[in-house]
């Protein structure tokens, strides 16, 4: 009796066990179909030399997070957590980042950068905001030494590239880049391109996902609500050397405490 209670136990779990599975990889597949879809409009706005991509961010910029594998993976357990809860991951080590989508978002960060000037807004909260999630997470045992240490590892990595990108005011690829920091918060992430005639503008939703639109009037608003960010922002590109070195020297200490 007692031997098939526990044979029926461990089928039930093993049954649990692989509809999380297949959970994951439906949620993977969907992430997946947002990457492929981005690219397409960055490879298509990228072919104007006055395309201009324009964002006010709280959180860390794709373009500076999406080549790093952990960090990745922390923000799609992060989002399949708050969604679903302990129903699909209890640890981070649930989740599985394939190298097809790491390297979609290794297509799509080079193909954002392509875009020959990108403004980016940066609140000053991001990193101990993202800081404080992980020290959080971990709290609830969902992240082991090892995921800490690697994330912070590349967090010191992810601020010595955009610290070289201020300095220099350009990416690798010599796209000029123009990065402020703000003196006021703001509640989200909004994100404008422009290529001639054509406009889209995009607001981030749920952790991972987005909302576009290439209404007129949206996309007027989204330009105009990110130009006024500006004038309570300060300038790091190539300028602003002493705020540039508070700035990152603070952020590295926030990093430091993980």
């Amino acid at each position: 009796m007692d031997d098939a209670v526990k044979s029926d136990k461990e089928s039930v779990m093993a049954e649990t066990e692989e509809n999380q599975q297949n959970v994951r990889e439906m949620v993977m597949e969907s992430y997946h179909d947002i990457l492929k879809r981005y690219h397409k409009l960055f490879t298509f706005a990228k072919e104007d030399p006055k395309s201009v991509l324009s964002a006010a961010c709280n959180i860390v910029p794709f373009t500076f997070y999406s080549p790093y594998e952990r960090l990745t993976k922390f923000r799609l357990c992060r989002w399949m957590h708050q969604n679903n809860g302990m129903k699909i991951t209890a640890s981070m080590s649930d989740i599985v980042v394939t190298e097809k989508i790491l390297e979609s978002q290794r297509k799509l960060m080079q193909e954002c950068r392509q875009v020959p000037s990108t403004y980016t807004i940066l609140d000053n909260n991001i990193f101990q905001s993202l800081v404080r999630e992980i020290k959080y997470f971990a709290g609830l045992n969902m992240l082991s030494d090892d995921d800490i240490e690697v994330m912070k590892q590349e967090l010191n990595r992810l601020l010595d590239e955009m610290e070289q990108i201020a300095a220099r005011g350009e990416y690798p690829n010599g796209n000029k880049v123009y990065l402020y920091l703000s003196n006021i918060n703001f509640e989200a992430t909004y994100t404008f391109l422009e290529k001639g005639s054509f406009q889209l503008c995009m607001f981030r939703l749920y952790a991972i996902n987005y909302m576009d639109s290439q209404h007129p009037e949206i996309c007027r608003a989204q330009k105009e609500w990110i130009q006024s960010l500006k004038r309570y922002s300060t300038l790091i590109s190539q300028s602003g050397e002493i705020q540039r070195m508070i700035f990152f020297t603070k952020q590295r200490e926030i990093v430091d405490t993980l």
